[in-house]
């Protein structure tokens, strides 16, 4: 039987070079899905965010955000990491995928009922905290409850595909899902006969429902085909051992949305609607590389890290070879994360002013925009080591993370309340910052203990290198002059001539960033380009690239250079 998408990939695989051939195609798999997707319906966005007052556009990205988060996140993110380390130990790589497919439907079906005891709490406790709250707000609250549990209802067969690495079905699942939502909000707005608050319900169950029925057609397709058979079985040590796996993860879930949405909880506590819709906006359009490039990277990174961390716990070789795609993938999105850092704060007010209108630009937002582009690198960074440790550690491990993360998100909160009651949006903006940077911290130290026994690994392999830090540094130092000198302080319009100057200062800023990351980083980008190819450079040739820059700019990520020669020879 051949495999299907993508699950040749994954299945048998031996050695490093094949998870992160995993990483490779998945990511792009799921970046231009993201790619396509994100341009349209930022395009819708845009179009509904100047038809919403702040309050109105509150209510969408913050508080039924915070409803469908909640219930989606407790309810199913520690059977979906749990179900993620199912093995199947039949041996044979054609006749994996239906074991492994018994195994994952025997557990994961119980995210419906602990999904719906989720709902009814969250929904109810909604409603609680609301009493004068209209009839339109009441009703889309249950709404949102019950889009998230006909999205629940497709988890079983989501789980399985993306153990069996089927990267393909969920670029176009969600493809068609995030499309229909984005069109169904802009059409019925523009209509005016519904408030927006429905608006928003209707517009989610759309997208759960395309949702559920991308995801049951694919299990249609496993039953056609022999590669499911549900019925009735005994659970075995396995099964039990996943399930409490599942709840330590499902702890860790619930810590993890005090740690994520800790200061939209804040904002909703004790800031007004107009506030609440200034932050939704700046977070939707700040997170729009996150979402766009970030996510599907570490997801991807976390279903290879997956598969490759049983192995690596009992085989040197193979341990020294998840380093490899660790420093790799590190290096990689923290690259992202910088141009975001140097260009975002220099530029916020002028793309706010130009997509937005004044509306937005003469608000708060340029400045929260500012900051969160900051932001974003820590998010590229902790996205990557957060998704390792939660692939590689053990149970025990695991449990004693989540003790430090209980930690983590009580200061988070008290930060928040702290931050957003003396600058607002802010502030909360600086309290994320600094609980990502602790999570960064934490995260770094368990990957050290890890590899303590590897001593080719080192910390600073994860980061790019001197010289192209440099580079981002003077990028951010000369846009930040050009804004000051030619826009004047971002107050009011600027004349034509000044904006098309200071757009010209960040194109050869861009430029010379590129012109560094591509001398500095030649044998990360030989990787990455090798590992698009499917992974047939990650041996020989996957430090064949690395020479010509790295005498110049070796430094933070790169390493000794007798210890770089080494690593790509024992590639």
């Amino acid at each position: 039987m051949a495999p299907a998408d993508g699950a040749k990939d994954g299945g048998g695989a031996a050695g490093g070079g094949d998870q992160l051939s995993v990483v490779a195609s998945g990511f792009v798999r799921l970046m231009a899905s993201q790619l396509a997707v994100r341009a349209l319906t930022f395009g819708m966005n845009l179009a509904a965010a100047r038809h919403l007052s702040p309050e109105a556009y509150g209510l969408s990205s913050v508080q039924f955000y915070l409803v469908t988060t909640t219930i989606l996140l407790l309810s199913r993110e520690g059977l979906r990491r749990g179900c993620m380390r199912v093995r199947d130990e039949s041996g044979g790589k054609g006749g994996q995928a239906v074991p492994l497919a018994d195994r994952v439907l025997s557990v994961s079906w119980l995210v419906l009922p602990a999904g719906a005891a989720v709902t009814a709490a969250v929904c109810g406790f909604a409603l609680w905290r609301s009493p004068d709250a209209d009839e339109a707000y009441r009703l889309a609250v249950v709404l949102h409850g019950v889009a998230a549990m006909i999205e629940l209802a497709a988890e079983p067969f989501y789980i399985i595909a993306s153990a069996q690495l089927r990267f393909g079905l969920r670029a176009a699942v969600d493809t068609a899902a995030m499309l229909l939502r984005g069109a169904l909000t802009l059409a019925l707005l523009l209509q005016g006969r519904l408030p927006p608050a429905l608006v928003f319900s209707a517009a989610q169950l759309a997208f759960a429902g395309v949702t559920l029925a991308g995801y049951l057609a694919f299990g249609a397709q496993l039953l056609a085909r022999g590669e499911l058979r549900p019925r009735p079985r005994r659970w075995d040590a396995e099964d039990r051992q996943t399930l409490r796996l599942s709840g330590v993860f499902a702890i860790q879930a619930a810590e993890k949305l005090v740690l994520s949405e800790g200061s939209k909880l804040a904002l909703v506590a004790v800031e007004s609607g107009y506030n609440q819709g200034v932050y939704g906006l700046v977070a939707n359009l700040g997170s729009l590389v996150v979402r766009l490039l970030l996510q599907p990277f570490e997801e991807a990174a976390f279903a290879a890290f997956s598969r490759a961390g049983t192995r690596a716990a009992s085989d040197p070789a193979e341990r020294r070879r998840l380093a490899r795609a660790l420093a790799l993938l590190s290096r990689a999105v923290a690259l992202v994360g910088l141009l975001a850092a140097a260009f975002g704060p220099a530029y916020s007010y002028s793309l706010l002013r130009l997509a937005y209108g004044p509306k937005w630009s003469e608000t708060e937002a340029p400045a929260v925009l500012g900051a969160y582009s900051g932001y974003v690198l820590l998010l590229a960074v902790n996205g990557i080591t957060e998704a390792f440790v939660h692939a590689v550690l053990d149970a025990a491990a695991l449990q004693r993370a989540n003790a430090a993360l209980v930690a983590l998100g009580a200061s988070h909160v008290a930060a928040s309340l702290l931050l957003v009651s003396a600058g607002g949006a802010a502030g909360l903006v600086a309290a994320d910052a600094l609980n990502m940077a602790l999570r960064i911290a934490y995260s770094l130290w368990l990957v050290r203990r890890y590899f303590a026994a590897t001593p080719e690994f080192s910390l600073r392999q994860l980061l790019p290198s001197r010289g192209t830090l440099a580079a981002a540094a003077a990028a951010a130092a000369a846009t930040a002059a050009s804004e000051r000198l030619l826009l004047g302080g971002r107050r009011g319009p600027a004349p034509l001539p000044r904006v098309a100057a200071h757009a010209a200062v960040g194109c050869c800023a861009l430029a010379a960033v590129g012109a560094a990351a591509w001398r500095c980083e030649r044998e990360t980008l030989s990787q990455l380009r090798a590992l698009r190819r499917g992974g047939e450079g990650d041996g020989g040739g996957s430090g064949g690239g690395g020479g010509g820059g790295q005498g110049t700019c070796a430094g933070a990520g790169d390493g000794p250079p007798r210890r770089s020669s080494g690593r790509r020879k024992e590639a």
